[in-house]
């Protein structure tokens, strides 16, 4: 959807990303030629930018414990974490764009409360998710102004898929802090955000469903360069009137904090370790009211994360001369609909974790290849920027040949920007670009930075500190150039062959959906959980009827469903698009049955005679683990099988018991035989006479059964040929021979 409803959206990103089209972010008036011929010269190497030293000695800050009851009667957690990006190249006030349209006047006092546009305080408990509550207080704040809608989004949700317990996770727990880039990857690849009646927030939670709805599509998310002093507010004071509440980070020591007054001031210089939002600013708050006194007056007034129990009903206020705040990582969160875009292909989910360029230089280009996935349109590029006013190229490529490029290198979109803010940015597209089923593109960037010492591209890749190394990349995905014409594939370079750029591509489909759906498990004993794929084409919203009662049960995308009555059940999934619906219903799909043996050979107890092989199955109505007993001893034992048998010819004559356990879940069954068996040699007893229990007039009359194919007296038994050898055998043995 290209059009924005909010005059406020628009005036906000139009000066966020400078542009002479009146799409976001799309067109210029400067023309920019793509160069054609390769460099003779070699190329200079390309270089990482230094990680943020916080990040790289976090230990260097004193101890600070949670709050505590002598705290103020509350308990709460901290929990922000130093980004490896360091921002404090952003930190130029003489260099600085303000945000505010032309004549727009800064108060002396303003309070987001009292324009409606702050949601309620929310209590992250013990939670080191300070980080994700402050994201989502921003991102409510700016969709109240620019939609007047109030929304409640899911902390919990964002703070667990982004930990090691999920595969497109950092390397951390839910509580090991975090910070902005790792919310703005959370919402830039679509994760959420989700409503909080979804996934409700839990001190104690560590798992959180995967593909629940997603409310908005945050495509514009930048940071506020951090503060040169005290009286360096403008930047924030701009960003509050503009775009709504700040995520801003501070560092908390309780020894700082004036009860009576909800004031805050800290001096020192201990390592950020808590994520706040600023709702807004007192100029004349009188510095009489701090614990310490500073040089002046003013007060930017913080929304807590605490619960409304603590400080003046969740809020306080923190002097423009505390040493930490606003100092390291500000960031405004901006919304977009969600059915904008249907596909979002992308090879980051950890989001900018590093930034490279090329040594001596401060313009660099990247390129991702994609494959479409259907018939779809090309509508827009998501990206990020590294600096302040980074001007941008953005190139779209089709029939490649040579990496990103094909042979002719001829583009099918050619435009450009200006973006005034580092972070992540959206570029709609001045026409869309079609794009056939299983056909590769690229999404070529030049980015130029004005700071020399700056590092253009955003990369995600693996880092050896326990923060990103399930980042991957695949080689034929993220290429790199210094000109745009001579490329090199990133992943070649053993130091970066789990990188990738972070450029997104966003399509729309041009069909109704098609619903079609599976499940890995359609026929089990109760509990049954089965775990439910949608393969639908097309789709982005998803109802699921898991019982066939009309009412909806899920609404993710590929949910998990518990059957704990047996019966069967019909399951039926709605999908929709922009464009229209579509449905599957499969009838008597889930099948809850009692384990239960369908067949049991021999039918009943046997009889057989020494030597015999004798043969004991059973067959089950679900995959079972079946150990097999004779007299209580295991005999054998086999595992996820419908059929399972056993056998035995070595048994001496006496009375056995067969028992066979078959168990799946819960559940299990048990046959039982009376398996006899009986001596087939008369002959072998104490009254023979040529050797040991047998005689030679015996095994003479035992010859003549064997050629005349006659049965065993008494017994009725068949003479076999290895009967007849044991026979032969116990007479050799005998004294006579």
């Amino acid at each position: 959807m290209k059009k924005i409803n909010s005059l406020l959206l628009a005036l906000t990103i139009l000066l966020s990303c400078l542009s002479a089209s009146p799409s976001f972010a799309a067109g210029s008036a400067k023309t920019f030629e793509l160069p054609l011929n390769n460099i003779s010269l070699s190329e200079p190497a390309i270089e990482m930018a230094p990680l943020n030293p916080e990040f790289l000695e976090p230990g260097q800050q004193e101890p600070v414990d949670p709050i505590s009851p002598s705290d103020y009667g509350h308990i709460s957690g901290l929990g922000y974490m130093p980004s490896p990006v360091d921002l404090s190249g952003l930190s130029r006030s003489s260099e600085r764009l303000l945000l505010r349209a032309s004549g727009l006047e800064l108060p002396a006092t303003y309070d987001l409360r009292t324009e409606s546009q702050v949601t309620s305080v929310k209590d992250q408990g013990k939670t080191g998710s300070c980080w994700a509550f402050s994201s989502l207080a921003s991102l409510e704040s700016y969709i109240l102004g620019a939609e007047g809608k109030s929304r409640d989004f899911s902390e919990n949700n964002m703070k667990n898929l982004v930990t090691r317990d999920y595969s497109d996770g950092f390397d951390l727990d839910v509580n090991d802090g975090g910070n902005a880039f790792m919310s703005m990857a959370y919402l830039a690849r679509w994760s959420g955000p989700v409503n909080e009646s979804a996934d409700p927030f839990s001190e104690t939670s560590t798992y959180s469903p995967t593909g629940l709805s997603v409310q908005k599509h945050v495509q514009e998310m930048i940071f506020i360069p951090g503060k040169t002093g005290p009286l360096d507010n403008e930047g924030i004071k701009e960003a509050l009137m503009n775009y709504g509440a700040m995520y801003s980070t501070m560092c908390w020591n309780s020894f700082d904090y004036q009860e009576n007054n909800h004031t805050y001031l800290y001096t020192g210089l201990d390592a950020i370790n808590h994520a706040i939002t600023i709702v807004g600013w007192n100029d004349s708050f009188d510095r009489n009211l701090f614990k310490q006194v500073p040089a002046g007056d003013g007060a930017f007034i913080i929304k807590n994360s605490w619960g409304e129990s603590w400080g003046e009903g969740g809020y306080f206020y923190i002097s423009y001369y505390d040493t930490r705040l606003g100092y390291k990582e500000n960031a405004v969160f901006t919304a977009a609909e969600q059915d904008n875009f249907d596909y979002n292909y992308q090879y980051d989910p950890l989001g900018w974790t590093k930034q490279m360029g090329y040594s001596g230089y401060s313009t660099a280009w990247g390129g991702n290849v994609f494959s479409s996935q259907g018939n779809e349109k090309l509508e827009a590029i998501g990206f990020y920027t590294t600096d302040l006013d980074t001007a941008y190229e953005i190139y779209v490529y089709k029939n490649l040949t040579n990496g990103p490029l094909n042979q002719e290198r001829n583009f099918v979109v050619k435009e450009n920007g200006i973006c005034s803010f580092s972070g992540y940015h959206t570029h709609l597209l001045n026409s869309s670009v079609d794009l056939n089923a299983g056909e590769k593109f690229s999404v070529v960037i030049k980015f130029s930075n004005p700071s020399s010492d700056s590092y253009p591209l955003a990369v995600e890749m693996p880092l050896s500190y326990s923060y990103s190394n399930k980042a991957q990349a695949n080689s034929g995905e993220s290429y790199i150039s210094l000109d745009g014409s001579s490329w090199q594939d990133i992943t070649s370079d053993p130091k970066y062959s789990d990188a990738n750029f972070c450029i997104k591509a966003f399509t729309t489909v041009d069909a109704p959906p098609d619903a079609e759906f599976s499940s890995n498990l359609t026929s089990w004993v109760s509990p049954l959980t089965a775990q439910f794929t949608d393969l639908s084409q097309g789709a982005f919203s998803w109802e699921w009827d898991f019982n066939g009662d009309g009412i909806v049960d899920s609404t993710a995308r590929n949910p998990v469903y518990t059957y704990i009555s047996y019966g069967n059940y019909t399951v039926s999934l709605n999908v929709s698009n922009r464009l229209g619906f579509d449905s599957e219903t499969k009838s008597n799909y889930v099948t809850v049955t009692p384990l239960s043996i369908l067949s049991a050979n021999p039918a009943g107890n046997i009889t057989t005679y020494e030597g015999d092989e004798q043969e004991f199955s059973i067959s089950t109505n679900h995959n079972s683990t079946v150990n097999w007993y004779i007299n209580r001893v295991v005999k054998s034992s086999e595992s996820g099988v419908k059929s399972s048998s056993y056998s035995n010819s070595n048994l001496s004559p006496g009375n056995y018991t067969v028992t066979v356990h078959a168990v799946t879940g819960t559940e299990t069954v048990t046959h039982t035989w009376n398996w006899t068996v009986r001596d087939w040699n008369p002959w072998d007893d104490s009254t023979s006479l040529g050797g040991i229990n047998i005689s030679t007039g015996e095994l003479q009359e035992a010859i003549h059964i064997y050629k005349n194919n006659l049965s065993i007296p008494n017994t009725g038994v068949e003479l076999t040929s290895s009967r007849l050898g044991e026979l032969i055998r116990l007479w050799r043995e005998g004294p006579a021979n």
